[in-house]
């Protein structure tokens, strides 16, 4: 039973067990590495969006929130100044005051407000007899007189605009050399006595020095992405990380000087002292901002605060990046996991596989394993095992018709023998100048035929010769082919007409033929030495006489019944003679109906075209059978073919070759040879 199948047929890679890159549990785990791997890549993505989206929102509302908050502080610290300077001018514009009242009520203002370093007030006399007052009080102690000093306040132009206008006002940042170098910033207010349409008297002005503003956003400045910038009233650059406030440049020539036009729309905020939020790219840098711009209350002074988004985006890109890993080593640990698990759910699998593999290989010794258990894998079992036993069922059953079918061919060689034994050879019967050749072929469709042919030599001048065609094929046709060849042979003993031997055999086949089987004969007999010849046709097809001119004809003969259906007695005969030369051609239905690959038949209307004049019988026979042959090509036979001829010659010279000779000459020089 091993070996059954060929090793051939089998692929070597089902063989044995799958090889562990192509195994079933490498494939669940990359299959489910794979899935986790596309859940982290949509965890990330997905959290990328939501994180960008949450961060830059809180940034913003971050960024925004610091700016109104040190925008608050700024404004509170000026408005101190601003309360301080407007107590000032109350209480200087309703009382009269003295030199030394004025100068101690300005110091202590000075004193009592946080971060003022000195004050200045500049009061003009009522009368031609009142003398001005213009002290400077700071609170170092250093005061001055710019009375006694003779300096020209009066034309400077911080005095003038400040007796001119109509309220309090912040001076752009300036440094302040009196008081040490120091950049400072003043609040001045011009000073008018109270009611409407009252004339100013002069002013009063107090110094805060900017750095008291800048250190209170000082450290929002230094943090890592942000940039804060003050904004002094009139659009100096009081803070700015890249101007210092040294070189005195506007906000608008900062923007033209560098090229930071995406600030266009914060210095215009600036401008109209309108708070703004904005997100840009830095005309320069290419970096990304958000921007906000927070007026410091009624001052005039403008705080903007810039955070960085790339700041933001690194900070988060290094959180998605750890959720990446942490994601990645979950993926490969499930993936482990998986396989794991894989490993003994498939080991049921590759069971079955390596049993499928021992049955693909011939091996059906083995039973299938799991045949117990209740899952698919159960199931799988039972079918594959339901699969092996009827596979060597019927590799048995096989075997038994292989050793049926040998007998069966050997028995059918051995009656191909002895049916080919029960076929007369050719032969050639001489008469004196009188020479009578005889041949025929069979070739039957299979083992075993249903064609026949006989030749019956029954007296020293006469041979009989008959040809025929069972209607079946195969054991049955030659079993009633033997039949019928016996009961012509001894018809033809018996009787000395065609058309009576053809009734005797008739009588004889009707016998037991309970098969029905019947077979069409040709028969007839020719005289050696005259060429008489006699025919007769049991539904068998008219013989063809070919002269040796080369002229040919079918024989006028009707047929008669086939033999083996009923008895017949009326097998017209036809009497001529055989000229000398002549053939006389007789085949079965296998010449006349072989097909070619178009399924066109050769027919009785070829036949002449492949005949010969003056060819011998055998050559007519090989030459015919040969042209239905070629003609066929590539066709299967369909049906036996039998061939038979009887070609009738007088030597040379013979004077009256057709006169018959005498019976003691005939029977002296009757000779037969066999072909």
């Amino acid at each position: 039973m091993r070996n059954a199948v060929p090793s051939s047929v089998v692929p070597e890679d089902v063989a044995g067990a799958a090889h562990w890159r192509s195994s079933l549990r490498t494939r669940i785990a990359l299959w489910a590495g794979l899935v986790n791997v596309v859940l982290v890549l949509l965890l990330v993505l997905g959290t990328a969006w939501f994180a960008r989206r949450l961060i830059l929102d809180d940034a913003r509302r971050d960024t925004h929130a610091t700016a109104q908050e040190a925008a608050q502080r700024l404004d509170n610290a000026l408005h101190v100044v601003t309360i301080t300077t407007h107590g000032i001018s109350d209480l200087v514009g309703n009382a009269q005051l003295s030199p030394d009242e004025l100068t101690t009520t300005l110091r202590a203002m000075v004193n009592a407000t946080p971060g003022c370093v000195g004050g200045l007030l500049i009061l003009e006399p009522r009368t031609r007899d009142d003398a001005p007052f213009a002290r400077y009080v700071a609170g170092n102690g250093r005061d001055r007189d710019f009375v006694a000093d003779g300096y020209p306040f009066r034309d400077q132009g911080w005095y003038q605009r400040t007796v001119a206008s109509p309220g309090g006002w912040w001076s752009e940042p300036y440094l302040n050399r009196t008081a040490g170098g120091v950049w400072m910033v003043t609040y001045n207010m011009p000073l008018r006595e109270p009611g409407r349409g009252a004339r100013t008297r002069g002013m009063v002005s107090l110094d805060l020095p900017l750095a008291n503003l800048t250190d209170l956003v000082d450290a929002l400045a230094h943090l890592p992405g942000w940039r804060v910038t003050l904004v002094a009233p009139a659009g100096t650059l009081a803070l700015n990380p890249e101007v210092g406030v040294a070189q005195l440049e506007t906000l608008d020539e900062y923007i033209q000087r560098v090229g930071r036009t995406d600030l266009h729309e914060a210095a215009q905020a600036v401008r109209v002292r309108q708070p703004l939020q904005y997100a840009h790219v830095d005309a320069v840098s290419g970096e990304r901002r958000y921007t906000v711009v927070e007026p410091v209350g009624g001052s005039g002074w403008t705080l903007l605060v810039a955070q960085s988004y790339e700041l933001i985006m690194a900070r988060l890109t290094e959180a998605l990046w750890m959720l990446a890993a942490v994601g990645a080593l979950l993926a490969l640990l499930c993936m482990l996991v998986v396989r794991k698990l894989a490993r003994h759910i498939s080991q049921p699998v590759e069971g079955l596989s390596s049993s499928a593999a021992r049955l693909a290989q011939g091996d059906y010794s083995a039973p299938v394993p799991f045949l117990q258990r209740r899952d698919e894998v159960g199931q799988m079992a039972r079918t594959l095992e339901h699969a092996r036993g009827s596979i060597r069922q019927q590799l048995s059953e096989i075997e038994d018709m292989t050793a049926a079918r040998q007998k069966l061919e050997s028995e059918l060689s051995i009656a191909r023998e002895i049916q080919q034994a029960m076929l007369p050879p050719g032969r050639v019967i001489d008469r004196e100048h009188a020479h009578l050749e005889a041949y025929a072929r069979l070739e039957p469709a299979k083992a075993v035929g249903g064609d026949f042919y006989c030749f019956i030599e029954t007296d020293a001048d006469g041979l009989w010769f008959a040809i025929g065609d069972v209607s079946d094929k195969g054991v049955p046709a030659a079993l009633f082919m033997a039949r019928t060849v016996t009961v012509l042979e001894v018809a033809a003993s018996t009787h000395a007409s065609p058309e009576r031997v053809l009734a005797e055999a008739s009588r004889r086949l009707v016998q037991g033929n309970d098969a029905c089987m019947f077979a069409t004969v040709l028969c007839g007999r020719v005289d050696v030495r005259s060429g008489a010849c006699v025919l007769a046709s049991a539904g068998h097809d008219a013989p063809l006489m070919l002269l040796a001119d080369g002229r040919h004809e079918e024989l006028p003969l009707q047929p008669g019944p086939p033999l083996g259906f009923e008895v017949g007695d009326a097998f017209p005969l036809w009497s001529g003679q055989l000229p000398a030369g002549a053939t006389l051609l007789a085949w079965t239905d296998g010449i006349t109906e072989a097909f070619d690959a178009a399924n066109q038949a050769f027919g009785v209307e070829r036949i002449p075209d492949a005949l010969l004049p003056g060819a011998t019988a055998r050559d007519q026979c090989e030459g015919l059978i040969s042209q239905v042959h070629a003609f066929t090509g590539a066709a299967p036979q369909s049906d036996d073919i039998t061939v038979l001829a009887i070609r009738r010659r007088l030597d040379s010279g013979t004077a009256s070759s057709e006169a018959p000779p005498s019976q003691e000459a005939l029977h002296a020089d009757a000779t037969v040879h066999s072909t």
